[in-house]
C-alpha cells in the first residue's frame, strides 16, 4: 500500500494534493471523500478524470452516500488511514478527516494543503491556539467539540506533525511550510486563449452568510460599469438566483468545469480579471506568470458585511494582503497585479 494518503473532498484539494505529489516525487493514493452537491461532485469528476489520465493513482470513497456503501467506503478508508505514514489533507476541520484521524493510535506525518483560504485561518489557530473552528462559524459543530480532545494533539496548537504546502502568503509563526507555485499545472496546461474582455471571479461570501446580497449585487454592478465586465465566472457555490440577477445586467455567465487554476490555464479566459476576497488572487498571478494576463483584487466594504465581527471582517480583508507575493515568487514577473481598495 502508498505509503502516503491524501483525503480531499474538494476540486481545490484534489488539486493542492497532485501538485504536493508531484513536487514531492511520492508514491500517494488520492482518496475523494465523496461531497454532497452537485456542482462539486462534477467538478471532483472532472479533476479526478485528469489526474488518473496523468498517472495519479485516485479513487473515490462514498463517505457520504447510502448507509451500505457509506460503512464500508468508510472502514474501507479508514484502514488505509491506519497504514499511511504521510497523511496529506485540505481541510483540517473536516468532520470526517477528525473522526478518521482520531482512530489513529499514534499520529501520522500531516501535510495541509491549500484548500482555499482556509488555510490563512488554520495557520493562524496553529500558532495562537483556540478552537479548530471555520472563520465564518460562530459556533463550533457538536461532533468537532467531542472530537477536540482526540485531534488537538495532531492538528492544534504548534503541533510538531504538521507541514503546510501552500500558496498563500504565510507570515508569521506557523507549520513548516513549502511553496506551492502550481508547476505541475504550468507544465501540463497552456498558454490559455486569452479573449479581449474582463472577466468577474465569482464569490459565495453571500451564500456563506458573510456579506449582504444586496450590496453584492450592487459591487457586481459597479465593476460592471467601472471596467466594462464582459463575464462573470460563478464560484460553484452561488445561489442561482444570485447568479440570474447578475445575467441581467449584461454579463455573460460562464461556469467552468474545472478549478480556476486549471480553467485560467487551458483558457479561454479574460485579459483583465477581478476578484473578490478569494485564493484566486494569490493562486492565478502564479498559474499565468509569463501571460501578460492583469488580476486585480477587489476588497469588499465594511457595509457589505451581515456581522458586526471584527474577527471575520479582519480575516475577509487579510486575504487581500500581499498579494504580490505570489507573482514575486514564480519565475516571471510578467504578470500584472493590483488592489483596489
Amino acid at each position: 500500500m502508498n505509503d502516503a494518503l491524501a483525503l480531499v473532498e474538494s476540486p481545490a484539494q484534489l488539486i493542492n494534493a497532485a501538485e504536493w505529489a508531484a513536487a514531492s516525487d511520492a508514491d500517494v493514493r488520492l482518496v475523494t471523500l465523496g461531497p454532497e452537491p452537485a456542482r462539486t461532485r462534477f467538478q471532483m469528476h472532472r479533476v479526478a478524470e485528469i489526474c488518473t489520465g496523468a498517472g495519479f493513482d485516485h479513487c473515490w470513497a462514498e463517505v457520504r452516500g447510502p448507509l451500505p456503501t457509506r460503512t464500508v467506503d468508510l472502514a474501507r478508508t479508514a484502514a488505509r488511514v491506519q497504514a499511511a505514514s504521510t497523511l496529506v489533507i485540505g481541510d483540517p476541520y473536516s468532520g470526517i478527516i477528525q473522526m478518521l484521524l482520531a482512530m489513529r493510535s499514534r499520529a501520522p506525518r500531516i501535510v495541509v494543503v491549500d484548500d482555499g483560504t482556509a488555510t490563512l485561518r488554520y495557520a493562524e489557530q496553529w500558532a495562537f491556539g483556540g478552537r479548530l473552528q471555520r472563520w465564518h462559524l460562530t459556533e463550533q459543530p457538536r461532533a468537532a467539540r467531542l472530537l477536540a480532545p482526540r485531534v488537538a494533539p495532531w492538528l492544534g496548537r504548534r503541533s510538531p506533525h504538521v507541514e503546510l504546502f501552500s500558496a498563500m502568503p504565510l507570515t508569521g509563526e506557523r507549520p513548516p511550510a513549502r511553496r506551492c507555485t502550481y508547476a505541475w499545472t504550468r507544465e501540463h496546461f497552456g498558454p490559455p486563449e486569452i479573449l479581449d474582455t474582463v472577466d468577474l471571479m465569482g464569490s459565495s461570501l453571500v451564500e456563506t452568510g458573510v456579506v449582504q446580497e444586496e450590496r453584492y449585487l450592487a459591487g457586481v454592478q459597479r465593476l460592471v460599469a467601472e471596467y466594462g465586465v464582459g463575464r462573470y465566472l460563478p464560484h460553484r457555490a452561488e445561489a442561482a438566483a444570485k447568479v440570474a440577477a447578475i445575467a441581467e445586467m449584461g454579463v455573460e455567465i460562464v461556469r467552468p468545469e474545472l478549478p480556476m487554476e486549471w480553467h485560467a490555464c487551458r483558457g479561454p479566459i479574460g485579459r483583465h480579471i477581478l476578484s473578490f476576497p478569494s485564493t484566486v488572487v494569490h493562486t492565478l498571478p502564479l498559474v499565468l506568470a509569463g501571460t501578460g494576463i492583469e488580476v486585480t483584487a477587489i476588497d469588499v466594504a465594511d457595509e457589505w458585511f451581515v456581522t458586526d465581527d471584527a474577527s471575520a471582517r479582519g480575516f475577509v480583508a487579510g486575504i487581500n494582503k500581499n498579494p504580490q507575493d505570489a507573482v514575486a515568487e514564480s519565475s516571471s514577473r510578467e504578470a500584472g497585479f493590483a488592489v483596489v481598495r
